[in-house]
């Protein structure tokens, strides 16, 4: 057992040899490479394990020969003995090989042994010195120390005293500022004794004055004065906000300033006065508490009927509805004065400034709030509760939305009523005030209400709308009368003066007004008749009267709804008539539309009319006195004659729609004008007689037009230039070809019908000049129609060209051809 635990101890001899002779990390991994290396079948690792333990790999040796036959403890010691010989024969190799190196290291040795003496020889004499050192620099250090303390408290003791000093000098001051005799105190003395009382305070936290008896003496009173100034302050302060007093607002914000209490009791105050106002909003929109006051009230809670959550009765919702805009009127005035109290406090601390930063009150106040005024911090404040009040309460009482909602502009009138008084107080007018901020975030915390009331106003227009237009029945396409615009204006006046007092939902109801005419104009609209084509019927005709009864009506409709709105909207302002001026415009176009249509047909029907010149002879010999007696005039100016008459009596007359008509007229009467002048100088062939019986045409036509745009106060001469062209057409007609392109003969003559003229003429020659229009394969109708699409110029160069093609060089020479050819150069 003994030889095991000596063989044991064969691991700690290796690392010891190791360290000694090969201190080198890298050396010894080489060195153990090496020896596993010569002795690859010995087993060093569990000798050279970290947690090897001897006593214990003994004693596993030991309990395997127990349980085997007694060799294992034999054949143990012989494999240990095995092992150290050949470790021991490894070393001295290892020795011998590196006996150089091992010189060396002992020689290294001796002479660190000699560096470590010399160092501890030199830390013993610094030891020395040290010690010495400290014997000199010691009573010093501590004789400094104790100096040090007694001026520490020598300067504790003078600081107390210099305090003691100043509590007694302000001790004194405030027995003179505030005597305990006198009943009442001058302001400026009580903010004097606030500020000697901050003073004390502030000496009694810095400094410890407990257990001398001058202080003690004297710290009752202290703290009597100082709950007597706060109360003053605090009954100056209330008292100047109940009677508007700025000078007792201001007055108690000093003290208070002084006590260095202002901020917090400035943020108190205005934290109290919103949270009473919060209460007040809710006790007003409260079911419960509502039903508590009908209940309280026999003469407004009506008969006893079982309610289901606190909401009325049909037959009881009036004397509810009267209780709740009571209320609601208290909880107005309640805002208006709440507002006022905020406002005079913010001005008196505007004014008042810090003496030594110049920093207003006010700034310190709103620095606390986190806000940029006192005002500001009321109205967010009281808006967000008052929306989120009112809307919670809507949520849970149909009644309370539909007063709300049905009665909005009552409301909107007691909230105007309320920023009047406001509006009033700080010297501006409401129509100034109705644009400031405060003002729009209270109408945007309402934005619910005044959708459901815009949208309930929105159907009330409609349902007046709607009950004109008929969808279905015999009614159904009746046109609306005078009566219907009379019902409608009175709708329009009713919603307009209910919101006339607010001008931001006025502009919305004005746009209801605007979708309401819109609507009035698309029923029209789709009344309007548009398939007949002819408007004349020499018999009576159903289907052309009921046509232009429709239309007729239907402009007449529009125009006087378009008069009325324009009448009530007068007295509105220019914002208002603004909005509105879209729908009455459509009101305009509408009517002008179907006016245009009824006027575009009768030019159709005139343009018809004037087309049967040609089936009219100009060909013939001057007639003798009686022929021309019997045909002094041609069929179709008799057939026009009628047909104007017809369109004054039955048509014209029937438009009652101011001025538009006399425009039409005229439209009417200049189209006549220059159809008949450009179908005239078409006439083909052209005798001396047809010239004659052409210009007896012409004046013909020239009072047929003069009688219809008398009927409506206008002469001929207001045609314009197309009468001055009839007049210019009548004497060229007797006129030489070569007289004809000067420009006092055809002045106010298109160049066209010159050309045209001209042309016709050319009859007489051996070469005459085609027409345009049989040029260029078209009728008389739809050549006058292309022309008139084009400029002057183009439709000259058009004839021109229809002249030129396939002409004759002789034919070129002609009179009428040069002329024709000289208006054109005039016109380039």
């Amino acid at each position: 057992m003994l030889r095991l635990k000596r063989a044991s101890a064969l691991p700690n001899s290796i690392f010891r040899l190791s360290s000694l002779f090969f201190p080198s990390r890298s050396t010894m991994s080489s060195n153990k490479f090496a020896l596993q290396e010569a002795d690859a079948y010995i087993n060093y690792d569990t000798f050279l394990a970290s947690n090897f333990d001897a006593g214990q790999y003994a004693h596993e040796v030991v309990e395997e020969a127990e349980k085997g036959d007694g060799t294992e403890i034999t054949t143990a010691l012989s494999t240990l003995q095995f092992n150290i010989e050949s470790l021991t024969s490894q070393i001295q190799k290892q020795v011998s090989l590196n006996y150089d190196v091992l010189l060396s290291q002992i020689i290294g040795i001796k002479e660190l042994d000699s560096v470590l003496l010399m160092i501890q020889k030199n830390i013993h004499t610094l030891k020395e010195a040290l010690l010495r050192l400290s014997t000199k620099v010691r009573p010093p250090f501590e004789q400094i120390q104790q100096y040090t303390i007694q001026l520490r408290n020598l300067q504790a003791t003078s600081d107390v005293l210099r305090r003691l000093h100043r509590f007694t000098i302000l001790c004194k001051r405030l027995t003179s500022q505030y005597p305990v005799q006198a009943d009442t105190v001058p302001d400026r003395d009580l903010a004097a004794a606030a500020t000697t009382l901050y003073e004390l305070g502030l000496i009694m936290d810095e400094a410890d004055l407990d257990g001398i008896h001058l202080v003690q003496n004297d710290l009752t009173r202290i703290r009597q004065c100082r709950d007597a100034i706060e109360q003053e302050a605090t009954r100056l302060f209330h008292q100047g906000v109940d009677s508007h007093s700025p000078s007792k607002m201001a007055a108690s914000l000093q003290i208070f300033h002084n006590l260095k209490m202002m901020v917090p009791t400035v943020q108190t105050w205005v934290n109290a006065l919103l949270k009473r106002l919060d209460d007040k909003i809710t006790q007003t929109v409260d079911m419960q508490q509502l039903q508590k006051e009908i209940k309280s009230n026999p003469a407004a809670s009506g008969p006893a009927v079982r309610r289901v959550n606190n909401e009325p009765t049909f037959g009881n919702q009036i004397p509810w509805a009267n209780t709740f805009w009571v209320n609601m009127e208290e909880l107005m005035n309640y805002m208006s004065d709440s507002y006022v109290k905020i406002y005079n406090v913010e001005k008196a601390l505007e004014l008042k400034k810090d003496s030594f930063t110049h920093i207003t009150f006010l700034e310190e106040v709103t620095k606390s709030l986190d806000t940029s005024s006192l005002v500001s911090y009321f109205w967010h404040s009281m808006s967000t509760t008052f929306e989120k009040e009112l809307k919670n309460a809507s949520k849970g009482s149909s009644f309370l939305q539909n007063s709300l909602i049905g009665d909005y502009p009552k409301f909107l009138r007691m909230l105007h009523g309320f920023f009047s008084r406001v509006a009033l107080h700080k010297g501006a007018s409401i129509l100034d005030y109705s644009n400031s901020p405060e003002y729009l975030i209270m109408l945007r915390s309402f934005d619910t209400f005044e959708s459901g009331y815009l949208a309930r106003s929105l159907s009330r227009m409609y349902e007046v709308v709607n009950g004109i237009f008929p969808s279905y029945g015999g009614l159904a396409r009746t046109p609306p009368g005078r009566s219907d615009v009379a019902n409608m204006m009175r709708t329009i006046e009713k919603e307009l003066e209910l919101t006339a007092f607010e001008p931001h939902l006025l502009q919305k109801v004005s746009r209801n007004v605007v979708k309401m005419v819109n609507m009035f104009c698309v029923k029209c609209e789709a009344l309007v008749v548009t398939s007949v084509q002819t408007i004349y019927s020499p018999s009576p005709n159903m289907a052309i009267t009921n046509y232009l009864n429709m239309n007729i009506e239907l402009a007449n409709v529009l125009y006087s709804l378009n008069q009325a709105v324009w009448k009530v909207i007068e007295d509105y302002s220019n914002d208002i008539i603004d909005i509105i001026r879209p729908g009455t415009e459509e009101c305009q176009q509408l009517m002008s539309t179907i006016g245009d249509n009824v006027a575009e047909s009768i030019r159709a029907d005139a343009t018809r009319i004037l087309l049967r010149i040609h089936q009219e002879d100009f060909s013939g010999q001057l007639p003798g006195q009686d022929d021309m007696d019997e045909n002094s005039s041609s069929q179709y100016t008799k057939e026009l004659a009628k047909h104007v008459r017809y369109y004054h009596s039955q048509i014209l007359s029937r438009f009652a729609c101011g001025t538009e008509p006399k425009t039409w007229v005229k439209a009417i009467a200049q189209h006549i004008l220059r159809v008949f002048v450009f179908q005239a100088s078409l006439v083909r062939p052209l005798s001396e007689a047809g010239k004659l019986k052409l210009a007896g045409d012409m004046a013909e036509i020239e009072f047929i037009v003069s009688q219809l745009l008398a009927e409506y106060g206008m002469r001929i001469e207001e045609a314009g230039a197309v009468y001055k062209g009839l007049r210019s057409f009548r004497p060229l007609l007797f006129l030489d070809s070569a007289q004809l392109a000067a420009a006092h003969h055809a002045a106010g003559l298109p160049p066209l019908v010159q050309i045209h003229h001209l042309i016709v003429r050319s009859q007489t020659t051996s070469q005459p000049l085609s027409l345009p229009h049989t040029v260029y394969d078209l009728s008389r109708q739809e050549y006058m129609a292309w022309m008139d699409a084009q400029t002057t110029k183009e439709a000259v160069q058009l004839a021109f060209d229809a002249l030129t093609r396939n002409i004759q060089d002789d034919t070129r020479e002609s009179q009428e051809f040069r002329a024709i050819q000289a208006i054109v150069e005039n016109l380039e």
